[in-house]
């Protein structure tokens, strides 16, 4: 059970979850901003939807750059 492909899934595993719990705290960033923004403009305030979306936008492409990690990562058996 101590075969190199044994260890080399375990330390996949660990990278997959790793970018999942990393997404999924993007995730729960993006929907604070999106609240957030509602809130305001519901306020009449409208000053920060424009940096709101650009920061949501960047960590959609940091997203989107993990996504590609993950598939790298399953091509890779």
């Amino acid at each position: 059970m101590n075969t190199p492909e044994f260890h080399r899934r375990r330390q996949k595993a660990v990278v997959f979850v790793g970018f999942l719990l990393f997404a999924l705290i993007l995730f729960l960033i993006q929907l604070w901003l999106f609240v957030m923004v509602l809130e305001n403009i519901l306020a009449g305030k409208t000053g920060m939807v424009i940096q709101a979306s650009a920061f949501s936008f960047l960590l959609l492409g940091i997203n989107i750059w993990m996504l590609a990690g993950v598939k790298r990562l399953m091509k890779m058996q």
